[in-house]
């Protein structure tokens, strides 16, 4: 009788401590339907060299007479899951009516997986595009509102989902 109350009193234990997270077999499942993309960094080297990564840092220029008009973009993100990166331009910090400049997908065997980054060019003719592009953006509509402020916004997508987040910088588009 005593060691059929050992063994019950044991199996109790057991269930009580399984339950308050004791010992469990329940892992969590990083690929849960509701997991998405999330962009950590998006950061801009801009024609006169200013980061964004450097905290304090001037505003942004982009000039198309200096250093070829050449920018960098970068980003981090966290995601199991190929998503979806794209460079848009805006006279206004919202995705609403932004012109799309480059777009590229990725994740686990692809040129960016976790992080990424492109060169980027503004031409004297207003034109942008990045990584030797053959799509080239007309960005001249946006500065008529607009004379030389407008906002890069870096988009990221569930490739999975309608899911997307977006961040922005704002810049000085120098143009004569």
């Amino acid at each position: 009788m005593k060691k059929i109350l050992s063994v019950a009193v044991f199996v109790l234990v057991s269930v009580i401590l399984t339950g308050c997270g004791g010992s469990s077999s329940a892992v969590d499942d990083p690929h849960h339907e509701d997991y998405v993309p999330e962009l950590r960094v998006f950061d801009i080297i801009d024609t006169n060299d200013t980061d964004t990564a450097t905290p304090n840092h001037p505003h942004l220029e982009i000039d198309p007479y200096r250093n070829d008009g050449i920018f960098g973009v970068f980003w981090e993100v966290n995601s199991l899951e190929d998503y979806t990166v794209t460079l848009h331009i805006n006279d206004q910090p919202t995705l609403a009516n932004s012109l799309k400049v480059h777009s590229q997908v990725c994740g686990a065997g692809r040129s960016c997986d976790q992080e990424g980054g492109w060169a980027c060019t503004y031409t004297t003719d207003f034109y942008m595009y990045c990584d030797n592009s053959n799509f080239e953006q007309d960005v001249y509509p946006l500065l008529a509102n607009s004379p030389q402020k407008v906002y890069l916004l870096l988009k990221v997508c569930d490739s999975n989902s309608g899911y997307c987040e977006f961040d922005y910088y704002p810049v000085f588009l120098k143009h004569e």
